[in-house]
């Protein structure tokens, strides 16, 4: 009885696994969109290139690009 309580209580549903990933993907994707405008507003309008933030731009896109052709490969 008790294993049974526990393996209710722990169990995932693979609905819930889909929908957290694409939550995750979503929310990369938006912040990837937007810091490359703020970025560019940055630039544009006052003139400032903020390094730190190009940095973290180049790396949140890359990431994004390496794990897309390792899934491609792989899968």
């Amino acid at each position: 009885m008790l294993a049974n309580w526990f393996s209710n209580l722990f169990s995932v549903d693979e609905r819930f696994i889909m929908h957290r990933y694409y939550s995750t993907r979503w929310s990369v994707l938006v912040g990837v969109i937007m810091m490359a405008v703020w970025v560019n507003y940055e630039y544009f309008v006052n003139q400032v290139l903020r390094l730190d933030l190009v940095i973290i731009l180049a790396v949140m896109a890359g990431t994004k690009v390496l794990a897309m052709l390792y899934f491609r490969l792989t899968h």
